[in-house]
């Protein structure tokens, strides 16, 4: 379920009223001019490989709970992405990497959840250590581009054709 919308302003609490301001359709405050800029949320997601297999956690959490995935989480204030990519690598499958380079850059909808996602995955190499699910992962392990959940077979078939063109 996406975060409430804002009802008063957190500046001077009057009440926030819609109306166009920079060419849409904002909340804003009429007293103080406060404006609620509704921005997405950076998302990283680290497409983790080691020779040709790939890094996978089971969400103990949702969203997706029970769902294989990427390792995957939010970027903090005073991080870039692949600071954050590599954080969220540690947190959730116990390893280490190195980033390979961006892959893609999309907007997605999390209607369970967050809402309004800005999603920024990046190939890694897992440099060190073994896959341990982390606090909020009920397992993470390698699988082969064969074995991979058809959703995510799709979703990363370039990065799987890549890696299986690696010596």
């Amino acid at each position: 379920m996406p975060p409430k919308p804002y009802r008063f302003c957190p500046q001077c609490s009057a009440p926030l009223v819609e109306g166009m301001v920079d060419g849409r359709v904002r909340k804003h405050c009429t007293v103080c001019g406060f404006v609620r800029y509704e921005n997405p949320l950076p998302v990283v997601v680290a497409i983790a490989v080691k020779g040709r297999q790939f890094l996978l956690i089971k969400r103990g959490i949702p969203p997706k709970k029970g769902l294989w995935g990427c390792p995957s989480g939010f970027v903090e204030s005073g991080e870039t992405p692949e600071e954050a990519c590599l954080r969220e690598l540690r947190e959730e499958a116990g390893v280490t990497g190195t980033v390979d380079h961006l892959v893609r850059v999309v907007r997605r909808e999390d209607e369970e959840l967050y809402g309004d996602m800005l999603v920024v995955s990046y190939l890694v190499t897992v440099t060190g250590g073994e896959p341990v699910a982390g606090d909020e992962c009920d397992d993470a392990r390698y699988y082969d581009p064969a074995e991979l959940p058809a959703y995510l077979a799709i979703s990363l078939r370039d990065v799987v054709d890549e890696v299986r063109r690696r010596s």
